[in-house]
């Protein structure tokens, strides 16, 4: 694969200053349009060490305006980082719709290296190359262009670089004083390299394979390699997104649902409830500071019904453990600097550290519930966002995170009784919306919608618990008795 990255290419001084202007000047013109268009760009500038991807990334911030870039790097790893999924770190630096992120070391750096070190076996690599290509799909199917670029250097060409002995205009700059450990490793790197870059290159995000020893051809390679990515897709049609077909949930007639499946008669008288409240709470509170001291991380989604008792339930779990241990998230409609990224992006960069817990009243299931109903998201938006849930709660799982997932059924006769009751209560009245009431008007599209997101992302790895909410002492200590059996068995297998 290589053999044709060390045939001696390169651009005269001369040449460079001559193509380096009018370059610059087209680059800048399609970065203020991008500000325009309803995506971001991610670059990826990854290659050999000595190969000059730093010096390439000064360059690129020269010929753009850095104030629409932000370059990211993971040089330098935190603690932060490593107690949350490796995607996260990622997650939270993507650039917003109309800007422009680098990213100069990235989610292929930590792989390749323990695969040169030999610290990650061939399935373990083959397995997280497949990660990388789901995660930049679900970013690419999101609108997001991705520019991947790779720089190679020879061994004899990266030794004169590593051990700063290269001509000087040839020298890069290095950004650590560790040594490098040259001997026997330019062969292993190659192999690794090679296989990283054939199981990640696809269609929506190519690698772009660019000889990189001498600096003048690498900077006027890259810069024309972006330059036409991105004129590319400002040219690209894409249809009008606000043009969508109703979508025809059950052409057969109403069919029974998941939820049909759900005893609502299900009650607990009042003396029973103050004993098991107890009993589960307490138990709780123990097992949320066994999970902190084995750094086992507990994220929970609750959904359901309006007025199905969401808040309330909650509140029985977080009394039960220590403030410290706990954040408490409410969702609502995504803000515009929510909206400027994956609808994923909010929900990544809110996971608490290992040994804590994240509580999610609403979640990502948005997507395929209110956005899918009404129409917010398209069909084929809300369809793929299925495998993109289960590819993100996987992530959570593979990292030790205990996921739960509540949603809390009632009936619609239980819930106009609720509304009811909120209306004639002052304390409660700002809980009734209009969206509330026009909710009702599509139960049956909710239902099916539910219906399908069960069946879709019910996994092994992150379950629904399906909860008969119409008496609320019975839910709470169903929530209580999931969470604390859910726990236990996650913690015990330590």
């Amino acid at each position: 694969m290589f053999e044709t990255l060390e045939v001696g290419k390169r651009i005269k001084n001369s040449d460079f200053k001559e193509r380096e202007l009018p370059l610059r000047q087209k680059l800048l013109a399609v970065q203020f349009e991008l500000a325009e268009h309803d995506y971001p760009i991610i670059i990826v500038v990854a290659g050999l060490d000595g190969a000059g991807k730093g010096s390439l990334v000064h360059r690129l911030n020269e010929w753009m305006d850095p104030q629409g870039i932000e370059t990211n790097t993971y040089w330098e790893h935190s603690d932060e980082e490593e107690s949350r999924p490796f995607f996260w770190r990622f997650w939270r630096r993507l650039p917003a719709r109309g800007q422009i992120g680098i990213f100069l070391g990235s989610w292929y750096t930590k792989p390749t290296q323990a695969a040169v070190d030999e610290e990650m076996g061939s399935e373990d690599f083959a397995l997280h190359c497949k990660q990388i290509e789901v995660f930049e799909r679900m970013l690419s199917d999101d609108g997001t262009l991705i520019i991947k670029l790779w720089l190679h250097v020879s061994q004899d060409a990266q030794r004169l670089q590593l051990e700063e002995t290269a001509p000087g205009k040839q020298q890069n700059p290095r950004v650590t004083d560790t040594p490098y450990n040259l001997h026997g490793k330019y062969k292993k790197v190659i192999e690794v390299c090679e296989e990283l870059i054939l199981d990640t290159d696809s269609s929506h995000s190519p690698w772009h394979l660019i000889e990189a020893q001498d600096r003048h051809y690498r900077d006027i390679t890259a810069g024309e390699i972006i330059l036409k990515a991105m004129q590319a897709r400002a040219s690209h049609q894409t249809p009008d997104a606000g043009a969508q077909e109703v979508i025809e949930t059950d052409p057969a007639g109403p069919q029974p649902t998941v939820l049909d499946n759900v005893d609502l008669s299900k009650t607990l008288d009042r003396d029973d409830y103050k004993i098991k409240l107890a009993k589960y709470q307490s138990r709780l509170q123990d097992l949320a500071w066994q999970a902190y001291r084995q750094k086992r991380s507990v994220v929970a989604v609750f959904e359901g019904w309006d007025a199905a008792g969401k808040g309330s339930a909650i509140r029985r779990v977080t009394r039960a453990i220590d403030p410290r241990l706990y954040r408490l998230i409410q969702f609502a409609a995504p803000t515009d600097e929510e909206q400027a990224h994956h609808y994923l992006w909010r929900f990544w960069r809110q996971l608490e550290r290992d040994g804590r817990c994240t509580f999610f009243d609403r979640s990502w299931y948005g997507r395929v519930l209110v956005e899918r109903v009404e129409q917010f998201a398209t069909e084929d938006e809300w369809q793929r966002a299925y495998s993109e849930i289960n590819q993100f709660e996987q992530q959570l799982v593979e990292h030790g995170s205990i996921v739960l997932k509540f949603w809390i059924h009632i009936s619609k006769d239980e819930q106009i009784q609720r509304f009811k009751a909120r209306e004639q209560e002052a304390h409660k009245r700002h809980k009734i919306t209009d969206s509330d009431w026009r909710n009702r008007e599509k139960w049956h599209d909710y239902e099916v919608a539910i219906d399908q997101m069960i069946s879709h992302t019910s996994t092994r790895h992150a379950p629904w618990a399906l909860i008969s909410g119409n008496d609320k002492p019975y839910a709470r200590i169903q929530i209580l008795k999931t969470f604390c059996k859910s726990m236990k068995r996650a913690l015990d297998t330590e």
